[in-house]
């Protein structure tokens, strides 16, 4: 008698292990999958210029809510009839997908579509949660990914400095003290119209490194008014500094 409870005993502390190494084993392989996904879509991203997602917790767990409404209601509504992007406040978009068994499927699909494309590679996006489910039923596979933003310093561009002039006939040479690469990308030259009264773009310098421009084929004794600004690019943001102007005249 006393064997025969020891046995069944012995029996369930073995189903319980088994259980809770089955529970661990899929966990690590749901993190695995998901670390793929994140780990594809920044390579996605590196290869449009765009800076890499950062794994954010409360996203990460309004994905895992998510990801269990959707084996049962495959749909960008939630269950109760609410918008999946209401579910935080931090969400700011959404891709779900159903049936793709790895991280390079679901990718991939992504990729094909439009409007998850959009998502993936948008420049304003900084953070995500990930979540995946494999079931017995339905799909069977279901994919989880929202997308937030973080808050962003401003950037503040300097102002260009020392712009100074020398004049010909019929040329102009701009001449400004250039700027370090942390601060610009390059610089945008503006002409003013006397006629419409306002300013045009004249030319766009992308190389930081320049300090001059020669303009040419003007008129003779002629008064010119331009404007120069420097722009930095970050994450396909593109940021401005206040104008320098200098009126000058040809010879």
């Amino acid at each position: 008698m006393v064997k025969l409870r020891n046995f069944r005993i012995l029996k369930i502390l073995l189903l319980i292990l088994f259980v809770a190494t089955s529970s661990s084993f899929l966990i690590k392989e749901s993190y695995a999958e998901e670390s793929e996904v994140l780990r594809l879509i920044n390579k996605e991203r590196a290869a449009n210029s765009l800076q890499p997602l950062k794994i954010d917790k409360e996203l990460t767990l309004v994905a895992k809510i998510r990801c269990e409404e959707i084996k049962t209601h495959f749909s960008h509504t939630r269950p109760d009839g609410s918008r999946g992007l209401n579910i935080s406040t931090k969400v700011k978009g959404e891709n779900i997908a159903a049936g793709h068994k790895t991280p390079k499927e679901v990718v991939s699909a992504w990729m094909k579509s439009p409007s998850h494309r959009k998502n993936i590679l948008h420049p304003h996006f900084t953070t995500i949660g990930i979540s995946h489910k494999k079931t017995g039923t339905g799909h069977k596979y279901y994919w989880v990914k929202l997308f937030g933003t973080a808050k962003v310093k401003k950037i503040k561009l300097e102002k260009v400095k020392n712009l100074k002039t020398k004049s010909k006939k019929n040329q102009i040479t701009l001449m400004w003290k250039k700027q370090r690469p942390s601060i610009a990308t390059g610089y945008e030259i503006f002409v003013y119209n006397p006629k419409a009264k306002n300013y045009k773009l004249f030319k766009k310098i992308t190389n930081y490194n320049t300090n001059n421009l020669i303009i040419v084929g003007l008129e003779s004794s002629t008064t010119y008014q331009y404007r120069i600004r420097s722009y930095k690019v970050i994450n396909k943001i593109v940021y401005h500094g206040s104008s320098s102007t200098i009126i000058t005249r040809t010879k």
